[in-house]
């Protein structure tokens, strides 16, 4: 079973190249909007084996998504990297990625987390 992603991000050009970049090399990707989008779909039945998180967006804003995961037992095991235009925003302890993002530095963080290779 591919390693599944979730990417939680508002802008929709950057959700459609980063699911484009992911599903290339071989990863299933889940992309939701907001916050609170991410929260319904973060599932401990079957969480994502990693988190892409932008910090700015309408409603729940990243922190506060990050700090619902750190709450719970078994999300707060799931790697998070935050991608943000405002890298300097991020709390500490976390991956960032600023935007706009290297594919191949991103890919590498990922391979890194997941039990997946990239697809050649």
């Amino acid at each position: 079973m591919p390693d599944e992603i979730l990417v939680v991000e508002d802008d929709p050009d950057v959700q459609i190249a980063l699911r484009d970049v992911l599903e290339r090399a071989g990863y299933t990707v889940s992309t939701v909007s907001n916050g609170a989008e991410a929260i319904d779909a973060l599932s401990p039945f079957a969480p994502p084996c990693v988190v892409l998180v932008d910090l700015l967006m309408p409603g729940i804003i990243g922190g506060e998504l990050l700090e619902y995961m750190r709450s719970d037992p078994i999300l707060a095991r799931i790697p998070v990297a935050i991608i943000s235009g405002s890298p300097h925003l991020a709390p500490e302890g976390y991956t960032v990625f600023a935007k706009p993002l290297d594919a191949s530095v991103l890919l590498d963080y990922l391979r890194q987390h997941t039990s997946h290779r990239t697809m050649a």
